[in-house]
């Protein structure tokens, strides 16, 4: 335990990668999960509830010109409990918009 040393919050807040995050979209709205980046909702392909856990499994934001979003790779688990990968916005993960 001695090769342990804490991480401020605002570290932890830009950290990507295996990282594991909290869908929070302020609302009572799902947030839609993307089989790719672009394309806007005609390639929705799942939708999270606030307070899914899910997992970004890549370091790379994405931006998106027509929605003016950053969006980043994800892993969670769908509604059938099998996991699955998409594209959610940054921002709805704490991850700069």
């Amino acid at each position: 335990m001695e090769n342990m040393k804490e991480v401020g919050l605002e570290a932890l807040e830009q950290a990507t990668g295996g990282v594991k995050r909290v869908v929070n979209t302020g609302t009572d709205d799902k947030a839609a999960i993307r089989s790719d980046p672009w394309k806007g909702k005609r390639n929705q392909i799942d939708a999270l509830v606030n307070g899914t856990i899910v997992d970004t499994i890549t370091d790379q934001l994405v931006y998106d010109e027509t929605s003016g979003r950053n969006y980043v790779k994800i892993k969670y688990s769908n509604s059938k409990g099998q996991t699955s990968y998409g594209w959610i916005a940054a921002s709805i993960v704490g991850l700069p918009r």
